[in-house]
């Protein structure tokens, strides 16, 4: 996308809409999506996004509904918290602007709750595990579980709750059990019954990322998202035409190797984001 890059200023344009027709496994997404006037940052833009992830979401938990089960997630049970949450390029530069809109005092919490978390994981050995494009999922499977076992919990989890619950990423939105929300504390022991969404929204951003930026899509594990949005804050203060990006966002999730699951139902009319809560200049929080 050689021509998404946007001039800074041509921000005082006003507000603008772009009409999607998402059909997905579970139904179909028609609408207006409200999209920030001008230029934005991917950080921004992963914000904008979520309001499409709320939508497919509630699509698959209403599926699950219609079959008789239930979302058993709940305030407290932060077991998930645990896991090796993997973000898009864009969602790390986001989770580096909430860190960054911090009062002073919760922002150095954080930041030192981010660095004992990488610490761990460097003193087991665990930072120089990595895994191709090639992976099977058996091998994909194996390291998530050995992550879990560390025990090495989020940096914003907070008596086994998000403490940033309304900014949290689309891996965060996406993952809903139906099974009892104790088995997830014993994952390779007890049957963890997950709600299949219609699309990834991190894989979508990964993908629209690499566009941008160049390169292969890829994911960061939440625990080194600020460190890694430091070391590319350049291209984090990049601003590209919002229009265009959420246009090949929304081409990304209806693309044929998104995964699915089939189930009825249908969602037409806005596709409002909630409002942005902070934008500094992403890399800022380190």
């Amino acid at each position: 996308m050689p021509d998404a890059k946007a001039d800074p200023g041509q921000d005082e344009e006003g507000p603008r809409t772009l009409q999607i027709d998402l059909q997905t496994s579970f139904g179909r997404i028609k609408g207006n999506l409200a999209v920030p006037p001008g230029s934005v940052r991917l950080s921004e833009l992963a914000w904008n996004s979520m309001a499409i992830d709320e939508k497919l979401v509630g699509m698959a938990v209403a599926s699950e509904a219609r079959q008789g089960r239930q979302v058993s997630c709940t305030k407290g049970c932060g077991a998930c918290c645990r896991q090796a949450v993997p973000l898009s390029p864009a969602e790390a530069f986001m989770i580096a602007d909430v860190v960054a809109s911090f009062p002073p005092e919760r922002k150095q919490e954080t930041l030192r709750r981010f660095a004992a978390a990488k610490e761990g994981l460097q003193a087991r050995g665990f930072g120089d595990r990595s895994l191709g494009g090639t992976a099977s999922e058996g091998e994909i499977l194996d390291l998530g579980l050995d992550y879990f076992r560390l025990g090495i919990p989020c940096p914003f989890l907070e008596d086994e709750s998000c403490s940033i619950h309304p900014s949290r990423p689309s891996a965060c939105r996406e993952y809903l059990v139906t099974s009892p929300a104790s088995n997830c504390s014993e994952p390779g022991v007890k049957p963890i019954q997950g709600v299949p969404t219609a699309g990834s929204l991190t894989e979508a951003l990964s993908k629209l990322s690499a566009l941008v930026l160049g390169g292969e899509p890829r994911v960061i594990p939440m625990t080194l998202a600020l460190e890694w949005a430091m070391e590319n804050r350049d291209a984090g203060r990049e601003r590209y035409d919002a229009a265009m990006l959420m246009a090949a966002l929304v081409d990304f999730l209806g693309s044929p190797d998104a995964k699915n699951k089939p189930g009825p139902g249908n969602q037409t009319g806005s596709v409002a984001p909630e409002a942005d809560p902070a934008a500094p200049e992403a890399g800022q929080a380190t």
